[in-house]
């Protein structure tokens, strides 16, 4: 999400101009875990939600603003649990959602295969895989029971989420859903994944093909990422796995659970799946 964010800022001026801002989150860390735990799971007063706004935004035009911090859903301690993934997130996501309720609120949230988010969490817990995984079997690292808490809180709200994975090939889509523009908009770094993965030749090329036979068409610009990366090496998508006791058979029934969920996901109403 990061990375995200750090694209939307360098695309701030246009998207300004379309009226879209994209505060600094430097700008308003701190400000937002304030105010829920003042409101305690309560809706925000028209004061609150105007101090709110006015602690992100330099004018009163913009029609939309994009809010991101590394903590909205929960903290990497609370990320896995006997209760199932980010299990209490609902509770956060609710209350993110009653700051601004006479607003239109959208969710973005990204998921990746369980074994690379235990390793994730496993990393940012200073390597302690028995403080993370204990008590945790396979079948508590799902993401469709977090996502129905998730419809549950926020009813009527909008969640849209992706897997990271795709991201090489769904990158573009990704950074204009969430600014809310459309696809014939320009954005600065819309390739930016690809150019880490594919040398600057194949990246050179790619982009004329693109240019030259897609003409807005986004399962042809796919068709020619895949082709392109089929033809690269892409050791760079590759995440060796270092957590103890983990077997490849683990690994492939996780592959499995994941598949699932992400059928199970984008079946929910009111999620909206960016695949690939």
């Amino acid at each position: 999400m990061e990375r995200i964010i750090r694209t939307l800022l360098r695309n701030r001026d246009e998207l300004w101009k379309a009226g879209i801002e994209v505060p600094s989150p430097r700008r308003y860390r701190g400000v937002y875990g304030e105010a829920l735990a003042a409101l305690k799971g309560g809706t925000a007063s028209d004061e609150m939600q105007e101090m709110l706004l006015d602690a992100v935004m330099d004018s009163d035009e913009a029609a939309r603003v994009v809010l991101s911090q590394s903590g909205f859903i929960g903290l990497p301690k609370r990320a896995i649990t006997t209760q199932g993934v980010y299990a209490f997130a609902h509770h956060r996501m609710a209350g993110l959602s009653n700051l601004f309720p006479d607003s239109s609120v959208e969710f973005f949230v990204g998921i990746l295969h369980p074994a690379r988010h235990v390793q994730v969490i496993v990393e940012m817990s200073k390597g302690d895989y028995g403080a993370v995984m204990d008590g945790i079997d396979l079948e508590q690292l799902r993401w469709a029971p977090m996502f129905r808490r998730f419809l549950s809180a926020v009813p009527g709200r909008t969640i849209v989420t992706w897997a990271q994975e795709d991201l090489p090939f769904i990158w573009p889509e990704v950074l204009r859903r969430m600014a809310g523009v459309s696809s014939a908009m320009p954005l600065l770094d819309e390739d930016v994944i690809l150019a880490e993965l594919l040398s600057a030749e194949a990246l050179s090329e790619l982009k004329q093909s693109i240019t030259e036979e897609v003409a807005g068409n986004i399962s042809a610009r796919r068709d020619l990422v895949e082709y392109a990366l089929a033809s690269a090496d892409i050791s760079a998508l590759e995440t060796e796995l270092t957590l103890p006791g983990w077997t490849q058979d683990v690994v492939d029934k996780l592959s499995e659970i994941y598949a699932a969920d992400l059928a199970e996901i984008a079946a929910l109403s009111g999620v909206e799946l960016i695949s690939a």
